[in-house]
């Protein structure tokens, strides 16, 4: 079981998680690869880039490193199965490493993007943060062609 310091985490982590994909299935099948224009993301793009932040965040509280960084984005899932899949393995990776760690763990630094190391128990903290960020970016794109809904998942709080 979980250290108790980092059980809410892991609790919103799987809401985080189950609103997104609950958003990805609201999302009608022509609007998947759909943009509200310009350089704007589309669905497709939205989950690739939550399955990869979630992915460099969890290499970097593994190895206490930043990961190689490609010369630009991944390319999206190309369906939403392909997209599901991707964003549920990296949750899942993500919180298997949190329940794994100790409180000596959550002491230890973290190496950030900008050049400065912080302890693991702040960047786990912008994790949920950045997840909603995504999540925001998703909701947006559904009002952007008329989805107006929340689209919270049936029960969604109450786990």
């Amino acid at each position: 079981m979980a250290i108790a310091t980092v059980q809410p985490l892991l609790k919103t982590l799987q809401m985080a998680e189950r609103r997104f994909l609950y958003g990805l299935d609201q999302t009608p099948d022509d609007r998947l690869k759909w943009s509200p224009g310009g350089e704007g993301k589309t669905p497709l793009d939205v989950a690739g880039r939550v399955a990869g932040f979630l992915g460099f965040m969890t290499h970097m509280l593994q190895k206490q490193t930043m990961p190689e960084r490609p010369s630009g984005p991944a390319p999206s899932p190309a369906s939403r199965e392909e997209a599901k899949t991707a964003v549920a393995a990296a949750f899942q990776q993500m919180r298997a490493h949190i329940e794994g760690l100790s409180e000596a763990d959550l002491a230890q630094p973290i190496p950030t993007p900008w050049g400065s190391s912080v302890p693991a128990i702040e960047i786990l903290w912008w994790i949920n943060g950045i997840a909603g960020y995504w999540q925001g970016q998703l909701n947006y794109i559904q009002t952007a062609y008329g989805d107006m809904e929340p689209n919270m998942p049936p029960g969604w709080g109450h786990e």
